[in-house]
């Protein structure tokens, strides 16, 4: 049975594609279907990826990969498949762990919601995108879904496209991210560019994950010391971007346009997640040089506690878990520079439960029960209850100096930002006490399985309460005598400094580079004989095409079309057996172009 699912783990990405395709499919051709049944078609595609998943871990002994020909230019060949290993298979398991929630979730969520099919397709979508990434065999296949991952955030953070602001919103998130992905694909071209013409072997050129030890080398040893502090650090951007690290952590403000089910999603094991994902897998590049690892682990640390203060001194509640999201990745940056993959891998983990069910308890049936739930959560993600105390117990087991110190303070503001909203969130308002059924299974399942998860670590690593714990209990103690005194709600009113910088200083300066870059246009550009012989030559030149070429071919198109109707005016006389006959034949057809098609991939990866 192992083997089998070993064998097949391609069904982990192909399932929720499929569900994406027969949802929109059917509505794209004004097919009916049920609710109830893209609800179990969701959800059984998520089960399904937790199933492969979790038995593909437990039986998988060495690295599995399979892999087709994709495109092939001159002596350049790339190569698409999968790259199955434990990381890949941890991250596919949490993946689908939250998603599946998160779906049962917005079952309820979304009943009055007109468009809601396209909301789930829109999931599924987002779980292909996501699994393609964490299981690609190389840098380029990885791009490709790291792309497809920032579209489906930017449709589901948009899903309210009618809505200006969430339409600006999810146009800000997306274009933030486009900085990150010039960055990766840079660096990416540069460390193919090199292999190309260094590597000896043409197989590295494609940047497989397999030889990424000998890859790093020879990258090290052929780029010049710039060049290849350059390289690492495009990637390190690329990274920094996606995962909202200093100073790109703005854009994951505006992603709290998004609905509640998307945060949850978001901002757990998903799209922040791929960003450390990337790290993690460039560890034999980034480790050649101690310096690297360096700049990971400040950059990490910084944001930790730059984005913990600002979540102390927010007011609401989607936003400050949106900073503490890019603080506490800081964290995990911080342990992947001092090469604690470990430790990084189990916070990474314990986060995902823990974020993703602080946000469904911010939904508006504002009840005793998810406020408790949401108090233990908040204590676990202080570091003093459950997975969130093992875990940077770990991370911050080693540490000494600065990075001892820069730790504490991130775990007194974050156990003093999480009290603190949690106070906020109850002032002025009457909890109930019913209980919406539908919307706590899953906030239970994501409280059980932080729990599940801290006795499991508890079986395998031994660990003491240490100094962020004493901290973490001083930030409630803090935030409590605030509260009594009356102080909480002035100490919000401290100045933003960070944010007054990125709203007053960067537009004017970008609005001064716009106008520079104008003036060369204009100016100078524009005024320039050879340049304007060119411009006039292209303008002749597209004229022509379009002429000759563009509606020549209009034309031709429209003919065809009507000999096209023609023909199936004929076709359609009325007779219920010929129409069988005719949907016999395209069937037959498609069938057998389906068996020629796997033949083919299966003689090539043969």
């Amino acid at each position: 049975m192992a083997n089998l699912i070993l064998d097949n783990i391609y069904v982990i990405l192909l399932l929720p594609l499929w569900i994406f395709l027969i949802i929109m499919s059917a509505r794209f051709f004004a097919v009916y279907v049920n609710d109830k049944i893209i609800y179990t078609l969701t959800l059984l595609a998520s089960f399904f990826g937790i199933l492969l998943s979790a038995v593909s871990f437990l039986k998988l002994d060495t690295v599995v990969e399979q892999s087709f020909q994709f495109l092939k230019v001159g002596n350049f060949t790339l190569y698409f498949g999968l790259h199955v290993d434990k990381l890949a298979l941890i991250m596919a398991l949490m993946l689908f762990l939250i998603s599946f929630f998160v779906q049962i979730f917005s079952i309820s969520y979304m009943k009055n919601e007109s468009k809601r099919y396209r909301f789930f397709a829109y999931l599924n979508m987002f779980n292909f995108s996501m699994a393609g990434l964490l299981f690609s065999p190389n840098l380029f296949q990885m791009y490709f879904f790291w792309e497809l991952v920032g579209v489906m955030s930017y449709l589901l953070i948009g899903f309210d496209y009618k809505n200006k602001e969430k339409s600006e919103a999810s146009r800000r998130v997306f274009l933030m991210n486009r900085f990150g992905d010039t960055a990766l694909i840079g660096a990416i071209i540069l460390s193919s560019y090199f292999m190309y013409n260094y590597g000896g072997n043409l197989m590295f050129t494609t940047l497989n994950f397999t030889d990424m030890n000998i890859i790093s080398t020879l990258l090290y040893a052929y780029a010049s010391t710039p060049l290849f502090y350059i390289i690492c650090a495009m990637f390190i951007i690329g990274a920094a971007v996606k995962s909202a690290q200093f100073p790109f952590y703005t854009w994951l403000q505006d992603a709290m346009e998004a609905k509640l089910p998307v945060s949850a999603l978001l901002h757990s094991a998903t799209l922040v997640a791929a960003g450390a994902f990337l790290i993690t897998r460039l560890i034999p590049l980034f480790s050649i040089d101690e310096n690297i690892l360096t700049v990971i682990a400040w950059l990490g640390i910084l944001t930790a506690l730059i984005c913990s203060v600002l979540a102390s001194i927010e007011t609401h509640p989607k936003k400050v878990l949106a900073y503490s999201t890019s603080a506490n990745f800081g964290l995990i940056f911080l342990a992947l520079g001092l090469l604690n993959i470990k430790a990084a891998l189990v916070f990474l983990i314990a986060h995902a439960f823990i974020k993703s069910m602080l946000f469904l308890c911010l939904d508006e049936n504002e009840n005793y029960v998810n406020y408790v739930t949401f108090l233990l959560g908040g204590l676990s993600l202080s570091g003093l209850l459950f997975s969130g105390m093992i875990a940077k117990e770990m991370i911050f087991d080693g540490l000494n100096g600065a990075f001892a110190v820069l730790f504490c303070l991130t775990a007194f503001f974050t156990a003093f930002y999480i009290i603190r909203i949690a106070l906020v969130m109850i002032k002025d308002k009457e909890l109930v006490n019913s209980i919406h059924f539908a919307r706590f299974i899953p906030i239970a399942g994501l409280f059980i399985l932080n729990i599940i998860f801290y006795f499991v670590i508890r079986s395998q690593v031994s660990y003491k309460v240490a100094e962020p714990f004493w901290c973490a209990l001083a930030g409630w103690l803090v935030v409590y005598i605030l509260y009594r005194r009356d102080l909480l709600e002035k100490f919000t009113k401290t100045p933003k400094i960070l944010e007054n910088f990125y709203n007053n200083v960067i537009p004017p300066v970008y609005n001064k580079i716009a106008n520079a870059l104008n003036f060369i246009d204009v100016k100078i550009f524009a005024n320039y004989r050879p340049l304007l012989w060119i411009s006039g030559m292209g303008v002749k030149l597209a004229g022509w095409i379009e002429n000759n070429i563009m509606n020549r071919t209009v034309s031709l198109t429209v003919s065809g079309a009507k000999k096209i109707s023609e023909l199936d005016a004929k076709i359609q006389s009325g007779n219920v057996q010929a129409y069988n006959a005719y949907a016999f034949i395209i069937v037959t057809i498609i069938i057998t172009l389906v068996i020629i098609e796997y033949a083919y991939i299966i003689k090539q990866m043969t």
